[in-house]
């Protein structure tokens, strides 16, 4: 799963990948800067994480949910 964001004037690009068939998760989120990369036991917290991050990269801008999109919500 793959996404970018808008953080000021930067794209923040972020993915979810599996390790392995069931796991873990890998979230790296790039940015100007570098990039920041966690593991996690479910793709839900992953995507809790990233909602996090990207909360703190716009400063509470963003419009969507993005574990409500994976999930079709």
């Amino acid at each position: 799963m793959v996404n970018v964001f808008s953080a000021g004037q930067e794209l923040v690009r972020w993915e979810v990948t599996a390790i392995s068939d069931e796991g873990p998760y890998r979230l790296s989120v790039t940015h100007a800067g570098g990039a920041i990369v966690e593991y996690f036991q479910s793709v839900a917290a992953a995507l809790k994480r990233e909602r996090e991050l990207e909360v703190l990269f716009t400063g509470s801008r963003a419009t969507y949910e993005p574990l409500a999109m994976a999930v079709g919500r």
